[in-house]
């Protein structure tokens, strides 16, 4: 068989898709040692990624248009597992070199373990970036992201941060400050705990699932402090950055891929070998089993595996206008979306304010290279 004819056999299969995957992300297991509230993965269930649906993933993303890919590591907790971390991220080194593709890999931790420097200084030597989700300062971090016995998991975490920017490195560092409906108040004291910890990048995420009706109306007005404090910040010449901020540095002319099309950044992998759209850990079980699309060794269903990007196209614009109907998913979309406009708003009136003051200029230079990396 030519490659031609492979490429096409895959492609009819599901196996390949002719649209650009920049971001995938795979949950590698679901041991954790934190039962955070707003996190659905059992993590009871002991699964851990098969090595053929890692194949197929890193060979599925690596066959999609585009010279750029990110792989995301996930779990549960994937430094419980790290022999797969390393052997993932050779694997899909050397898979994008003959590719031709140039090669992301990022992890996501809790930190609620005692985190090796050996394992810290392998992600160091393979340009890893790394993210700690966090939710903010003590009192609001131990209310949800808890022990299985029920202990808040700050004074666990803490410990770990100096070895991860010692190692890691601030540039290559993030925080990830979950906002839930209750703790939408305290966004920007929450953000500046994370900084006065040591991060320089940190990400605004939204919970979801957890009832926002009540509270999303002060989601804007907070996220506005925030950036107007990072803009303050930066004036000084300190480098804060909400990361989501960056994402227009990022994908320029590709933003209307990463607005429109789940493929290009929303795609996940669960440790079954399911795919989904992001946001998978966050949707019950009934929620998941609507919200799969496909698997690694499976392929992706009929609908998603001949169609093409056209922004024009009505098949595109409602591309998961059913998908997105699914409550579990839904609950948290306005405030999701207002992040996604303000922190792009953010960064073009930075881009604007560079032209004739050399602080934003600096400020600005450095997102470019954050985000590169991030």
């Amino acid at each position: 068989m030519s490659t031609l004819e492979s490429y096409d056999s895959a492609l009819a299969a599901g196996l390949t898709t002719n649209k650009e995957i920049r971001r995938f992300k795979i949950a590698i297991n679901t041991a954790c040692p934190l039962r955070c509230e707003y996190c659905f993965i059992d993590k009871d269930s002991g699964e851990v990624v098969p090595w053929d649906v890692v194949q197929g993933l890193v060979r599925f993303m690596l066959s999609s248009p585009g010279p750029v890919k990110k792989l995301l590591i996930y779990g549960g907790e994937p430094f419980l597992k790290f022999d797969l971390v390393r052997d993932i991220a050779l694997f899909a080194r050397a898979e994008a070199l003959k590719a031709g593709k140039d090669l992301d890999l990022s992890i996501c931790t809790s930190a609620a373990l005692k985190l090796k420097r050996a394992d810290l200084e392998f992600l160091r030597d393979q340009r890893f970036f790394m993210s700690v989700s966090m939710d903010g300062d003590k009192e609001t971090h131990d209310k949800r992201r808890v022990t299985k016995h029920g202990k808040g998991s700050w004074e666990m975490m803490v410990p770990n941060l100096p070895l991860v920017f010692d190692t890691v490195g601030k540039r290559r560092s993030m925080a990830i400050q979950c906002v839930h409906p209750d703790n939408v108040e305290k966004m920007l004291s929450n953000y500046q705990t994370l900084v006065g910890l040591g991060f320089e990048n940190i990400e605004i995420e939204v919970i979801h699932g957890f009832g926002w009706k009540d509270t999303k109306h002060h989601f804007r007005p907070m996220l506005q402090k925030v950036l107007d404090w990072v803009w303050a910040e930066a004036q000084e010449g300190r480098m804060r950055f909400v990361v989501c901020s960056l994402v227009p540095l990022m994908l320029k002319e590709a933003i209307l891929l990463e607005d429109m099309c789940p493929f290009h950044s929303s795609m996940e992998c669960y440790p079954d070998g399911k795919y989904s759209f992001y946001p998978f850990a966050f949707v019950d079980w009934e929620g998941r089993a609507k919200s799969a699309v496909g698997g690694a060794l499976t392929g992706v269903p009929e609908r998603y595996r001949s169609c093409t990007f056209d922004k024009d196209s009505d098949q595109c614009r409602n591309c998961t206008s059913d998908y997105y109907r699914n409550p579990g998913v839904n609950e948290g979309n306005d405030p999701y979306r207002w992040r996604t406009e303000m922190a792009r708003a953010f960064m073009d009136k930075v881009a604007l304010a560079a032209r004739r003051d050399p602080k934003m200029l600096a400020y600005l230079r450095e997102a470019v290279i954050r985000c590169r990396i991030s």
